[in-house]
Order: structure tokens, then sequence, then C-alpha cells
């Protein structure tokens, strides 16, 4: 039997690197009906007239140019999500936490400097989903 739950999961992550991957190629619209199916998946009721959408990490803006390459953005938040995950397999601290912990740094950093903020925001969110992967 499939375990439905972990394919969900997956399906969830995979399509939040999707629109990642979208955003770098300047397909905004694309994006969007990609995040619409993440929020149907996860089962989010549409926003009513006035409401408007929780930050829940920081207050990090959504997009800027980055002079940074995007590819080596990427491959350095995968290699800390590896270390990451090696220390809340110690039990020291969990994916969760240090996901949160660097959502707080990258609001701090956004102060001075608002690339590197979204930077360590971008790092933030590939260790969250890394953590959502990772759930039971």
């Amino acid at each position: 039997m499939k375990d439905l739950a972990s394919i969900r999961r997956r399906a969830l992550a995979l399509m939040r690197e999707a629109i990642a991957m979208l955003d770098e190629a300047g397909e905004d619209r694309a994006a969007i009906h990609l995040q619409a199916a993440i929020d149907t998946a996860e089962r989010k009721a549409p926003l009513k007239p006035g409401e408007e959408i929780a930050d829940e990490t920081s207050a990090v803006p959504p997009r800027t140019d980055l002079p940074a390459d995007p590819a080596l953005v990427r491959a350095m938040g995968g290699a800390l999500a590896v270390i990451a995950s090696v220390m809340a397999r110690q039990g020291d601290v969990s994916l969760d936490e240090i996901a949160n912990l660097l959502g707080i740094y990258a609001a701090a950093t956004h102060e001075t400097s608002a690339n590197e903020g979204l930077i360590i925001a971008c790092w933030g969110a590939i260790l969250r989903d890394v953590a959502e992967a990772q759930r039971p």
C-alpha cells in the first residue's frame, strides 16, 4: 500500500521548488497558478475581500533583483539543509528551529542589506521545505 501522505508531501515540496525556478525564469503567471495548486492541495480557503496574507516567516520582501547567481544560492541552501539535517538527527536542534532562526536572521540582515536578507530567507525556506518533507 502506498503512503499517500508521504507522496502528497513530496508533491508539495516539488511544486515549491518549481515555483522558485519559475520565479527565476521570470514566469510570474505560471508561478501564480502553481501557488494556487499548492493552496488547493493544502486546503487553504481563498481570501475574503479585505483579508491580507499573513507573513509567517519574516519581514523580507518577496523578490528583488539579486546580484548573486540563483544556482549558487540554491546549492548553498542545499548544503545548509544537509548540515542542518545531520544536526537535527543528533537531537540537538530541529530543522524547524534552524529554519525559524534563519528567518529571524534574514529579517535582521534585511535592515542593512536587502539582497543578503533575501538570500538568507531563501535558505530558511529551503530548510522549511526539507523539514516538511521529513515529517511522518
